[in-house]
């Protein structure tokens, strides 16, 4: 039943007038737009809120670090772990606004696509002075600013020798 009603909605795609998959143009966006809410709800938690967040993925990172008889202080995986988070999530956010500013046909792709992860940065910084407990860094917004720009080679790089 499930294959069905898949083969049924992949045989009704429709193409626009350029020859884009309209569906994949709004999953694309749909992903973007949802990075950018998910980045940005991120920083509207409290400091203590997310902090017990990174704890706990710091905590797993610990356990397998232990495992293979790696032992480091917890409040360093913490920082690392948060930094990478940061890093991932504007990795992620490059390559969903790369992908869907390419579905719309939109030229200059790779250059607006990290533009906007620069300004998502920026902007996810500026909503962290309002929130309490929590700082601006600009070495945030340069660490977001080099996820977005991976994420956007990354990608680039993969559409260009597939």
């Amino acid at each position: 039943m499930v294959f069905l009603v898949f083969a049924t909605k992949t045989a009704c795609r429709k193409k626009d007038a350029k020859g884009v998959d309209t569906m994949k143009k709004y999953v694309w966006l749909s992903l973007a737009v949802v990075g950018v809410i998910f980045i940005w709800g991120n920083s509207l938690q409290t400091a203590e809120s997310s902090e017990c967040f990174s704890e706990l993925f710091a905590c797993l990172a610990e356990n397998i670090l232990q495992f293979f008889n790696v032992h480091e202080y917890l409040f360093v995986l913490d920082h690392i772990v948060r930094k990478l988070a940061h890093f991932t999530e504007f990795a992620l956010q490059g390559i969903f606004v790369y992908k869907a500013l390419r579905a719309f046909k939109i030229h200059n792709s790779f250059k607006l696509a990290f533009i906007m992860g620069v300004f998502t940065a920026a902007v996810d910084e500026t909503i962290q002075l309002f929130v309490s407990g929590r700082a601006s860094q600009i070495s945030d917004v340069i660490l977001d600013s080099c996820g977005a720009l991976v994420g956007v080679l990354v990608i680039y790089w993969w559409e260009k020798n597939r």
